[in-house]
């Protein structure tokens, strides 16, 4: 039986992962310390499976990365501090959980037999690059990563997934450990937090307070179970070995549109009240998905609005 450990595995994408990942006969670490995520029923749900082991640890504390087993084959490192709101207001924090762990991990499975090292990147990474110099949207895997300005607070996030993909680049080229870094794109779906624009907007929506904040941007969306789809093709992919591969969704939206669609969907009719977007925030983002269709031959099944029904309906 493979074993894979899982790191963040009970947030958002790690949650849908390591079920998904039970389901097809894996032996499942879960290693989390619940700073974004709920231990809640679904979560638990997990731990009643024979073949699933909860590890509590702050990653951040190297002094416990002896509870890790090494005997696993396959490591999935989604665990960050991530939500918008939270690279404002506790920026630092961000910035500790989301760099520290990828270095002890790297460090803890050098010399194990690990035979793939998966980073959950993210295209916050070159945001600034498509802001700062026009870069072409969709957005492939060549650009430049880039940091428009070290005082805005905004990039903590972002700063600490290009050490992050750069670490995993240099553990690699040095210490002979097989990665991929897949590059997430807008991932949604249920058990996201209150941090996100669209749970935040469903919440708000449903107070009637009905505003949004950076109407015209454009995102590309990707429903969960899509993204983990796409993570698993390339964790078992040969031709993904040492690349740098996007996940994201084909569809570009607005924001005003997406406003629009969940307010169609809740069956409400009042206008939404527009505002502009805080400093820093990217205009347009969709990622060009040539490079994952033909190294792995995964599209994406789920539209945007399938997607907010199943978020929807997961809310009563």
């Amino acid at each position: 039986m493979k074993k894979v450990l899982i790191t963040g595995g009970a947030g958002a994408i790690g949650m849908h992962l390591a079920r998904r990942l039970l389901h097809d006969g894996y032996f499942i670490y879960i290693a989390d310390n619940y700073i974004r995520s709920e231990r809640d029923a679904s979560v638990l749900a997990l731990f009643d499976h024979p073949n699933c082991e909860e590890i509590q640890i702050d990653l951040c504390d190297e002094s416990q990365y002896v509870n890790l087993p090494l005997d696993i084959e396959y490591l999935y490192h989604l665990a960050a501090l991530n939500g918008t709101q939270n690279f404002y207001n506790i920026p630092f924090t961000v910035i500790e959980n989301s760099t520290l762990p990828s270095i002890y991990l790297l460090k803890r499975y050098r010399d194990s037999r690990l035979k793939r090292f998966i980073y959950a990147g993210s295209s916050e990474g070159y945001a600034s690059t498509v802001s700062k110099f026009d870069w072409p949207v969709p957005t492939d895997e060549t650009v430049p990563l880039c940091i428009d300005d070290p005082t805005n607070v905004r990039w903590s996030y972002a700063i600490s997934k290009v050490h992050g993909e750069i670490a995993c680049v240099s553990a690699a080229h040095e210490f002979g450990i097989d990665m991929t870094v897949v590059r997430y794109h807008n991932v949604y779906g249920t058990r996201m937090g209150d941090k996100h624009i669209i749970p935040d907007f469903i919440e708000r929506a449903n107070r009637g307070v009905y505003e949004l904040y950076g109407f015209e941007d454009t995102r590309s969306f990707i429903y969960v179970t899509d993204a983990v789809e796409a993570t698993i093709a390339c964790a078992n992919s040969f031709e993904t070995i040492n690349e740098i591969v996007n996940i994201g969704g084909k569809e570009e939206i607005t924001m005003l549109e997406l406003g629009n669609k969940i307010m169609q969907i809740l069956g409400h009719n009042e206008d939404i009240v527009c505002y502009p977007s805080p400093k820093g925030s990217v205009k347009r983002r969709a990622p060009d998905l040539t490079k994952l269709e033909n190294l792995t031959g995964f599209t994406s099944n789920i539209s945007i609005e399938e997607g907010l029904n199943i978020i929807l309906e997961s809310q009563g």
